[in-house]
């Protein structure tokens, strides 16, 4: 055995250890907001909101050949002026951890990443990193992933709990040493466990599919001691063809809601693009959210629940659908959006949308449509050097009769809504080393 398991030992010694890296880089991305009527609208003799959010990452990567990656990314998410000129005691809220995961291979082909980290699939539909917001998003989770040419699983899994040792006012507290029990309430990941399994296939090199199979659990110990299981089933495609590009996906949500009520539910959106010129492109999309009637008494929820996705990207910038306010009505959005490129570093985006309820909206003489309101977002975009780029955006609403109605704001809101920001993003890398 030993002579015959020597020349496995000299070939060892004989391959040159894996080479080491390790890169430092930074963000630092304040945005100034004009909120004249975003995530709420805004009433007659209410003042909108002025201020400048942001954003401040360090980012750690170490990686040992392709045996091991180990990523840490703190941040720190303030408004100017929360903290004062001699703090003494944070503010800010403090440094938070946004990642910390490593990643090392398992098997042949198969790999794993472990830790807090993004979820991102298929464009931010369900899974999205929510880059919009200055805290973003990430899970607590297990992510196992297998890949070849044409090929890719990735699987994700997380369980979360909540100490509860019945004395904290809150109900909560976060102790690692409790020896015995589980609980768990919403206020930390929004959900107790997940599954996730997710499947791409190149088709030809333009076009690619996708299928999707999640299972959300969801649970309140404050409430009660169920477990009520949401699934999300379905396909993402994507195709081009010379200047034509187009896309469909379809999902179904089935199970229960987090109150436990019967979940029957789905997402169907398609969209087509054309690109004109090498500087002007167009594309047109529908997507449609199913929901209920105001006036339904079924025992089924039909309203589908874009649960972790980057709504703020598909249903309009001012986020007033599934961002401050999720519809039980479901949404039907058909948009336009219009691209230019104004020069070899700047490019205007335009989209207007329409939104309309998908269930029926019964009650007072002024809420008797399904319409809900019509949004323009305006967006130009300007890399100013290598690691600096400059955001700045316009958006315009007006909210219906029905969406004031569905909000129980009163008829004397503002008959536009606006929005105004300007965001400096600064991305450098601080440091690259190899040994």
């Amino acid at each position: 055995l030993f002579l015959a398991a020597l020349p496995c030992v000299v070939q060892a010694q004989e391959e040159e250890t894996p080479e080491n890296t390790f890169t430092l880089s930074a963000q630092l991305r304040p945005r100034f907001e004009y909120r004249n009527g975003a995530y709420v609208p805004l009433q007659e003799g209410e003042k909108p909101a002025i201020l400048v959010n942001n954003r401040t990452r360090i980012n750690f990567d170490y990686r040992h050949g392709d045996q091991l990656q180990l990523f840490l990314s703190f941040q720190n998410v303030n408004i100017w002026g929360q903290a004062p000129q001699v703090q003494l005691n944070d503010r800010t809220g403090g440094l938070s951890i946004f990642e910390a995961y490593a990643a090392l291979p398992i098997y042949k082909d198969i790999n794993a990443k472990i830790g807090r980290q993004m979820i991102v699939l298929d464009e931010d539909r369900i899974f999205g990193s929510l880059d919009w917001h200055p805290a973003g998003r990430a899970h607590d989770a297990i992510n196992i992933n297998w890949k070849n040419d044409k090929l890719s699983l990735r699987s994700f899994f997380a369980f979360n709990q909540n100490y509860f040792d019945g004395k904290a006012k809150d109900k909560l507290n976060g102790n690692v040493n409790n020896p015995k029990g589980q609980f768990f309430a919403p206020g930390g990941q929004p959900y107790q466990h997940l599954e996730v399994v997710h499947a791409h296939y190149n088709i030809t090199p333009t076009q690619g599919v996708s299928v999707l199979v999640a299972n959300l659990g969801q649970r309140n110990d404050l409430v009660d001691d169920n477990d009520y299981n949401m699934q999300t089933i379905g396909f993402h495609y994507r195709g081009k063809s010379d200047a034509l590009r187009y896309g469909a996906e379809g999902y179904l949500q089935t199970g229960k809601n987090a109150a436990g009520k019967d979940k029957e539910a789905f997402l169907l959106a398609a969209l087509v693009g054309y690109q004109f010129t090498p500087a002007f492109s167009a594309t047109l999309g529908l997507d449609y959210l199913s929901g209920n009637d105001t006036n339904s008494s079924s025992n089924k929820d039909k309203a589908f629940n874009p649960f972790s996705g980057t709504n703020h990207k598909f249903y309009g910038f001012m986020d007033h659908f599934y961002v401050s306010y999720s519809p039980s009505v479901g949404l039907l959005n058909p948009y336009l959006n219009l691209n230019l490129k104004t020069s070899d570093k700047g490019s205007l985006s335009a989209t207007g949308h329409y939104f309309r309820s998908a269930g029926k909206i019964l009650g007072s003489e002024d809420s008797k449509t399904r319409h809900l309101g019509v949004e323009g977002d305006l967006v130009y975009t300007h890399k100013i050097q290598q690691y600096v780029s400059l955001q700045a955006g316009y958006s315009l609403f007006v909210p219906s009769g029905s969406y004031k109605k569905l909000r129980a704001l009163n008829l004397e809101v503002r008959k536009q809504q606006d929005w105004l920001w300007c965001s400096l993003n600064i991305n450098p890398k601080l440091f690259s080393a190899k040994f």
